[in-house]
């Protein structure tokens, strides 16, 4: 009984930790994945007319199925 009161504080600071990141994650799944901004791995950014996709290591356009660059303003295909 007395390890489970001694634990107590460790679970409650899990679950304030893990529930947002559940409720985050959630969130960041109902979003459009190109819509410009951040988001939780990369972030999207319009540039001289085209959209780029930010990561850490560096940037790349962003094309659409037949390999034309996609516009800033309009939705992939």
């Amino acid at each position: 009984m007395k390890t489970i009161k001694s634990m107590s504080p460790i679970l409650g600071l899990f679950a304030i930790l893990l529930i947002p990141t559940i409720i985050g994650t959630w969130y960041e799944s109902t979003l459009d994945p190109y819509e410009e901004g951040m988001h939780m791995s990369y972030s999207i950014k319009c540039e001289n007319g085209f959209v780029y996709k930010t990561m850490n290591k560096g940037a790349i356009q962003v094309f659409n199925s037949d390999g034309t660059p996609l516009r800033c303003g309009k939705k992939i295909y």
